[in-house]
């Protein structure tokens, strides 16, 4: 991939998505800010000077804390907490939340893990790292980074319950991303039958690599594309291209230590 854009003041890129009203751009979120996306180009360009038309940013109503995945359809938005605790193990009821925005305003929901077997180990909860989202067969599905079982990394289906802001976990499947874990998921809405993995190390440093996912119960397949070490929100995109970018750091100040890259390429 090609870096094309220096991202300036956006720190902490953790995960971008098409915009579903303005499918021209995408939002990008820093897992550091909860209160705001931030929407660009194709070509990694920030939109700053359109505020006026509301084009710069998108402000989340009701806060999400520590914003690692993003996932959108035709007409919603979906903005995930990473479902994380604190190092401590402190529970922090702001990263729990999925909010979803549509035409009559935006719904909080939070997930019952209990569907899930596999998140049923012991330490499950003070582990759980939650880092990519999509809409993938109308649903949505969640990627984690951590825990991995058996060296495998967790994909679950989410469903919402009926009569309550809930999504209950239908289905998980743990898949071998040759030691890697998910970092970012996307669907191309020309040919959504696939899911696209943006994989990467579950702690520490590991090349990442994109992987594609025919079925839940398909073997992951590799794609040979280089991507930047820090790769950390991935688009495909209807022409069959990609979009990637990076995540950096904050200085104590709250100025960028290290500015988010965005990245294009033309075809997977």
């Amino acid at each position: 991939m090609l870096p094309v854009a220096v991202l300036a003041g956006l720190c902490e890129g953790s995960a971008m998505v098409i915009d579903p009203d303005q499918p021209e751009t995408v939002l990008i979120a820093d897992n550091e800010r909860s209160g705001e996306l931030y929407r660009y180009t194709m070509d990694g360009v920030p939109l700053e000077g359109l505020a006026s038309l509301d084009l710069a940013r998108m402000t989340v109503q009701d806060p999400v804390e520590d914003i690692e995945a993003l996932a959108s359809d035709a007409t919603n938005l979906w903005i995930v907490g990473s479902q994380s605790r604190s190092k401590s193990g402190e529970e922090k009821p702001l990263r729990e939340r999925i909010v979803q925005l549509h035409a009559g305003g935006w719904t909080t929901w939070s997930i019952d893990w209990t569907g899930c077997a596999e998140c049923a180990i012991e330490g499950f909860a003070d582990l759980r790292n939650v880092e990519g989202a999509a809409i993938w067969s109308a649903h949505l599905w969640l990627g984690l980074r951590a825990p991995r079982l058996d060296g495998r990394s967790l994909l679950v289906e989410l469903a919402p319950r009926a009569g309550s802001p809930v999504f209950e976990v239908v289905s998980t499947h743990a898949l071998d991303l040759g030691g890697l874990a998910i970092v970012d998921l996307s669907v191309n809405t020309a040919k959504p039958a696939a899911l696209w993995i943006l994989a990467g190390a579950s702690s520490g440093k590991a090349t990442p690599q994109i992987f594609e996912l025919a079925g839940p119960s398909a073997t992951p397949k590799a794609r040979g594309i280089s991507l930047p070490e820090d790769a950390e929100g991935l688009v495909v995109l209807p022409s069959g291209g990609a979009r990637v970018v990076t995540d950096g750091a904050t200085a104590k100040d709250g100025t960028c230590k290290t500015t988010s890259t965005f990245y294009r390429s033309d075809k997977l």
